[in-house]
């Protein structure tokens, strides 16, 4: 099996885990799944949380002033390179994003999803990347992150007063 298909699940794991809390009844606005994997050029990040965290509410937009915050969110979010420095030595370039606006079910919750994959021209460089959702998103309180790279796995939290991700080299 390749490496690659390890790390797409462990991307997988965030938005799993996210289902299964909510039907378990513990939908915690404030913190958001975070994957970061790594395999030769290819850097994939993931988020999932509830819709909370990025526009302040998970019901469907009712006044236009709510339509027009979840359009900027969204597109916020497809901005990547925005949202994530990685070491400019590596040469790290978005190629891909995709944001995912919120379903919203019946329990009354919603979570937002997205998705970037940047390559890098010098992939040994990358030895860290630094969230700036914190500041794009307020209501974002922790990023619980999974990361994969070919020398190891780790799990960490992230806060607003710690914001990056060391990758295991």
């Amino acid at each position: 099996m390749r490496y690659w298909s390890m790390a797409l699940c462990l991307l997988c794991g965030p938005a799993l885990a996210a289902a299964e809390t909510r039907s378990a009844g513990r939908h915690e606005h404030g913190s958001t799944a975070l994957g970061i994997a790594v395999e030769g050029e290819s850097l994939v990040i993931e988020i999932d949380g509830p819709a909370a965290n990025f526009i302040g509410f998970e019901r469907k937009p009712a006044t236009d002033r709510e339509k027009q915050e979840l359009a900027r969110v969204l597109n916020v979010l497809r901005d990547g390179a925005a949202l994530f420095l990685m070491p400019a030595g590596a040469q790290c370039r978005l190629q891909s994003a995709a944001v995912s606006p919120p379903e919203y079910g019946a329990d009354g919750h919603a979570d937002l999803e997205a998705f970037w994959e940047f390559r890098c021209g010098s992939p040994a460089a990358l030895t860290w990347v630094e969230a700036k959702l914190f500041a794009a998103f307020p209501g974002t309180e922790r990023l619980s992150a999974s990361v994969v790279t070919a020398a190891g796995q780790k799990s960490v939290v992230l806060t607003p007063g710690t914001t990056r991700v060391l990758l295991p080299q």
